[in-house]
């Protein structure tokens, strides 16, 4: 069974929720225990597989397994699994009570912020979490210890006071065409720092999507665009090397078609150097790129970009380019 198969065993199962017999059991925490109880809180549901991949690879499930029920007896992480008919599911773990007071006091959490419970009555409620982190996993497993961080949800403001394109960027670039010409906040679903061949640091920001609506993704495609055609050069991100790359994770290959014919219609913006005027650069196009889910768990890291040029341009190719993710030695971004 593959890391995919193993999760799409979870799809569309009741759950039922682990029980402290005894009550709450503090433990000694180890510096391991921290890292994991942190990476729950920011990934907000982890599978007892894939912790057990993440901290205890390549053996040692049984070590991984029982540390695991400690943390879970402590009140540091809750857990509950789908309920099955034979045999049984692995378990589900978020984070605890008292691994919030724990984050807190390691000024991991602030001070001020209360724990909310996350009652989890239909496991289709984290089928989003689970298999996102899955294909993250997946791709971890690929470029190694050259995934340097990976966070997860991220919440990116623009800042105050921009404007309206076109403006004037560093460099003497300025910005055209974007169908949305309000800097919005963007909320990647994680964002990953990934050192590539050449020794950059280059960030991903993935979208993974299980409703295969278009019409609800039409507005983050336009987001995308408008941040890298325009506003990232007075983001944090002002700095890098390169732009970010967004991967937006798909379903299969029908959904994977959709997405990008949708994209293409959506990816208009464009930039302009003044030392080359005649030279306009649709960066939102090359950077943002789609994937499909099983590829990544089979060892392949390839995703498709829209055409070169929006249509209409004299100069468009038709042609849905291929690139490939950190992972392989063709790697790009």
């Amino acid at each position: 069974m593959n890391s995919l198969e193993a999760v799409r065993r979870y799809d569309s199962a009741a759950i039922m929720r682990g029980r402290r017999e005894d009550g709450v059991q503090p433990c000694a925490i180890q510096p391991r225990d921290l890292q994991i109880v942190d990476a729950v809180r920011r990934h907000k549901f982890l599978t007892a597989p894939q912790l057990l991949e993440l901290w205890w690879p390549g053996g040692a499930a049984q070590v991984g397994r029982r540390r695991l029920k400690v943390l879970f007896e402590a009140g540091l992480l809750d857990r509950f699994r789908p309920v099955a008919i034979r045999g049984s599911f692995p378990w589900t773990y978020q984070l605890g009570r008292e691994g919030h007071r724990m984050l807190q006091d390691v000024g991991l959490i602030p001070r001020g912020k209360r724990f909310e419970v996350q009652e989890v009555y239909d496991y289709r409620y984290v089928l989003h979490e689970v298999h996102l982190n899955a294909w993250v996993i997946a791709w971890r497993q690929l470029v190694g210890d050259a995934m340097v961080s990976w966070d997860g949800e991220t919440l990116i403001d623009p800042p105050s006071g921009l404007g309206k394109p076109p403006l004037q960027l560093d460099g003497g670039i300025t910005a055209h065409g974007l169908k949305d010409t309000y800097a919005k906040p963007l909320r990647p679903d994680d964002v990953i720092e990934v050192v590539r061949d050449n020794g950059e640091i280059g960030i991903y920001f993935i979208e993974y999507d299980r409703t295969r609506r278009v019409d609800k993704n039409f507005e983050k495609f336009r987001r995308y665009d408008s941040f890298l055609c325009w506003w990232s050069h007075f983001s944090e991100y002002r700095s890098l090397p390169r732009p970010p790359v967004v991967v937006f994770v798909c379903q299969d290959d029908e959904h994977l078609e959709l997405f990008l014919e949708a994209a293409d219609g959506e990816l208009t913006g464009y930039q302009v150097r003044a030392y080359k005027p005649s030279q306009d650069d649709y960066i939102g196009r090359r950077k943002i790129a789609f994937a499909v889910e099983a590829d990544m768990h089979q060892g392949d890291p390839t995703a498709y970009r829209v055409p070169n040029y929006p249509s209409g341009d004299d100069r468009r190719d038709n042609v849905y380019d291929e690139t490939r993710l950190p992972g392989s030695s063709a790697a790009g971004g």
